[in-house]
């Protein structure tokens, strides 16, 4: 949990190409990135299989209706209340660090002087050597940026500057793909007069006619990722001049569109129709599939107590499947399953086949809708159902975690392996390096393979290290572990207001980080202890507990 406060806390200090952060600080570091994938690289999947242990135990000791009754009131009443509680400040936090950031970032790079339609900050940045057509981390040239937010002053500054025209994001759209899209039409009349192809394909068969007719969830989901604000009236006016404006001049729809019943999927998962071109027709229906249900599973719900969602899935499978094995009498079993120190050997193919449909970022997906993310659900089950084995087995409580730190020494490399193949491979945040489906499958084998190894390597290298250094009785890490359930809960809005507050300072990126965890900690803790311990709600999360009273008896 308290590892979930640094890693948000990360968040505002890496290079995120699509503003899904409300903060982006303007002293970044990639060493913080690098500690981000190396803490989601193992962190939850820890968790769970702790949360198997512990969900074994209680099963023993309290039965399958004790079991049921106590994880309700710990996790699933905790997910409903607080979703229901947190979901409505992230959200507006979000919205207000977002208008706060274009704000401030006016004109400090060429893409956003293009974006707020600074001429004269477009003009300086040139001046000092900025490349007109170059695109930036979203894959969007200055001139797209322009487009798609119709600042045609910038637009014209760009392209009597050199600006490409023709020049084409991620996904194969150019500047004029991104004004038809937008209904910016004395946008697509200057960009046609400049030179622009009227006919020009995207990867997924696209033509700036052909973007028009984008459906309004399509366009509104899009604006939402790239933070653009909409009026849907408006672009459908603007539609309408445009496609009159366009067909007059010849261009053409996209037979793709017209043909392909799905091509409405294709702009919401960026680069897929390249990849599901070279599949076979029966891998094509599956990855659509696939791809509709992550769209689905995406939606924060959630926020970031999807972990108790899923959680509560797990725990009701286990209550399902002890049933059954007692209705069946199955035997248990055989404990060389966690006994013996072979046991990667089974457990690395079987989480290595979930995480290689999991390709959005580093490590697991995320996602925070009701509707689960099969994969994902799959590779936690993983972690869990070996959490769930190993209560009562003399290996775990002897053996397991003994050599860590061989364990952590050998999960360096495989962190790094991984990490390698990831940048080769690509991912929502990263541009993949080929396009090419058999490249695309190599890269994802060996960078699932390295991450599966790694996240292995550091549970039991963390297992047995906190055997030997806190396996006895402290009343302050007791204390930090009942309070880190609330910390972890409530932390958000906090760390991302500071983010966000204080991501103009030119303080050092290092000390923002520590004074943004330490200050929201600090008075969370603060809050904990007076307002939350001895509370319905510290009930609700961790049990009843009575103030010590050094003046009472017995």
């Amino acid at each position: 949990m308290l590892l979930g406060i640094g890693l948000h806390g990360f968040m505002s200090f890496v290079p995120i190409p699509l503003p899904v952060w409300p903060a982006q600080d303007v002293n970044q570091h990639n060493g913080f990135l690098f500690a981000l994938h190396a803490i989601h690289g193992f962190r939850l999947q820890l968790f769970f299989l702790v949360s198997g242990f512990f969900t074994a135990m209680m099963f023993r000791q309290r039965g399958l209706r004790g079991l049921i009754n106590h994880r309700a009131k710990r996790i699933l009443l905790p997910l409903v209340v607080f979703t229901i509680l947190l979901s409505p400040a992230i959200i507006s936090i979000g919205i207000y660090g977002n208008a706060l950031s274009a704000k401030r970032e006016g004109g400090e790079t060429i893409w956003s002087a293009a974006k707020s339609g600074d001429v004269n900050a477009i003009h300086r940045h040139l001046a000092e050597g900025s490349d007109a057509s170059q695109p930036d981390a979203a894959g969007l040239t200055p001139l797209s940026w322009a487009a798609l937010l119709g600042q045609a002053e910038a637009a014209e500054e760009l392209i009597d500057s050199g600006a490409d025209v023709h020049a084409t994001d991620n996904d194969g759209a150019t500047a004029l793909h991104c004004a038809a899209f937008m209904g910016e039409a004395a946008m697509v009349r200057l960009l046609v007069k400049s030179g622009a192809n009227i006919n020009a394909l995207s990867d997924d068969g696209g033509t700036p006619l052909s973007a028009i007719q984008t459906d309004e969830i399509t366009t509104e989901f899009i604006t939402w990722l790239l933070q653009i604000p909409v009026d849907l009236k408006k672009v459908a006016a603007g539609r309408i001049e445009i496609g009159e404006f366009l067909k007059a001049k010849g261009a053409l729809p996209s037979q793709a569109l017209i043909e392909d019943p799905m091509a409405w999927l294709y702009p919401l998962v960026p680069g897929f129709k390249t990849i599901l071109d070279q599949l076979p027709d029966w891998a094509q229906v599956a990855a659509i599939a696939l791809a509709i249900n992550w769209l689905l599973a995406i939606i924060p719900i959630f926020q970031h107590l999807w972990f108790l969602y899923y959680l509560v899935l797990l725990i009701t499978g286990y209550a399902v499947v002890t049933w059954v094995a007692r209705k069946l009498n199955w035997n248990p079993l055989p404990a060389w399953i966690v006994d013996s120190p072979l046991r990667l050997i089974w457990l690395v193919p079987l989480t290595f086949v979930p995480q290689f449909f999991m390709v959005t970022d580093f490590g697991p997906d995320t996602a925070a809708s009701p509707i689960p993310w099969p994969p994902m659900l799959a590779y936690y089950a993983v972690f869990f159902g070996f959490g769930a084995l190993c209560h009562g087995q003399k290996a775990f409580e002897n053996s397991i975690g003994r050599r860590w730190p061989v364990y952590m020494l050998l999960a360096l490399p495989a962190l790094l392996l991984a990490l390698h193949w990831y940048e080769l491979r690509g991912g929502i945040f990263v541009t993949s390096e080929s396009k090419e489906l058999s490249q695309l499958l190599y890269n994802n084998l060996l960078c699932t393979l390295f991450t599966v190894l790694y996240a292995w390597l550091m549970i039991f290298g963390f297992i047995g290290m906190f055997r030997q250094f806190f396996s006895k009785g402290n009343r302050c890490i007791r204390y930090m572990s009942d309070s880190s359930y609330w910390l972890y809960v409530m932390h958000l809005p906090p760390i991302m207001l500071l983010q966000i507050w204080m991501s103009g300072w030119p303080w050092p990126s290092a000390i923002k980080f520590l004074a943004i965890c330490m200050v929201s900690t600090g008075v969370l803790l603060l809050i904990y202890e007076y307002a939350v311990r001895y509370t319905l709600i510290g009930t609700m999360l961790n049990g009843k507990k009575t103030r010590y009273n050094p003046n009472s008896f017995g």
